[in-house]
């Protein structure tokens, strides 16, 4: 199911296997702006989206990473429609290559149909406006971001979910989240367009100030408990109680255990 709404020129792509369940975790956002697609989305919903895209103008998708939510109508488009597929240089190869699923993904969002990515440039040029790419290896190491200067737009693909997170994945690394956010801060940006969640964050300043100070605070908690000898789980238990919900839905993917162990990665 495809829910679509606009704000400004960009069209919010909301998609979701469920059609009564069109929000997190069960949905994904992708954003059509000039002719440009971020983010293509998961398997279950490829053959809605080509049909949606149609006459839409699009000849270019770029991909925020190489998960399965994001990639999976590539193939698809590109048949379709012949438009160009990008990605990070670290995502190139893990986009070509056959994915292997936990059964939530499968369940969620399917498997994607193989597809030839090329490595994106610094920028991306469309017919109006021009879109930096920045490297975001905090959600994972292949991920970026995109901003739109003139606009204040910035796509952050899985790098905002919420100001207080309680789960990650596992390859996360809080310290360089951190170091991603502040860097987009920094851009003073007037839009957040987020591929998880269902809402576009339009007072995105104070939204990356509450998350920096959130996961700064938790990790120097962690530290500090971590020191005094607790394991990871007794430092979940804690600080969270108990462990996520979440965590037993996806097999362990996305939990606060690896929230916590995310900390002792090496800080940025």
């Amino acid at each position: 199911m495809l829910v679509i709404t606009q704000f400004e020129e960009v069209t919010h792509i909301k998609m979701s296997r469920f059609s009564d369940n069109v929000k997190p975790p069960f949905c994904v956002s992708a954003y059509l702006v000039d002719g440009l697609l971020i983010d293509s989305g998961p398997a279950h919903t490829a053959e809605e989206l080509a049909d949606f895209l149609k006459d839409k103008g699009l000849r270019i998708v770029v991909n925020t990473h190489h998960h399965e939510d994001h990639v999976a109508a590539n193939a698809l488009l590109k048949e379709r429609y012949g438009v160009e597929l990008l990605a990070h240089t670290l995502a190139v190869n893990k986009i070509n290559q056959p994915h292997k699923l936990y059964p939530y993904q499968e369940e969620v969002w399917g498997y994607p149909i193989l597809s030839q990515v090329k490595e994106v440039g610094s920028s991306i040029t469309t017919e109006h406006f021009v879109f930096e790419v920045i490297h975001t290896p905090g959600h994972d190491r292949d991920h970026i971001c995109l901003f739109e200067k003139s606009r204040g737009w910035v796509f952050t693909g899985d790098l905002f979910f919420s100001t207080h997170p309680n789960v990650v994945r596992p390859q996360e690394d809080q310290w360089q989240v951190i170091a991603d956010s502040k860097k987009l801060l920094s851009l003073r940006p007037r839009a957040l367009f987020p591929a998880p969640g269902a809402n576009i964050i339009t007072e995105p300043v104070p939204a990356l100030e509450q998350t920096i100070q959130y996961l700064e605070e938790l990790g120097h908690k962690v530290t500090k408990l971590h020191k005094k000898g607790l394991s990871p789980a007794e430092i979940v238990k804690r600080i969270f109680g108990n462990e996520a919900p979440l965590a037993e839905l996806t097999q362990q993917q996305f939990s606060s255990l690896n929230l916590v162990k995310s900390y002792f990665k090496s800080k940025t």
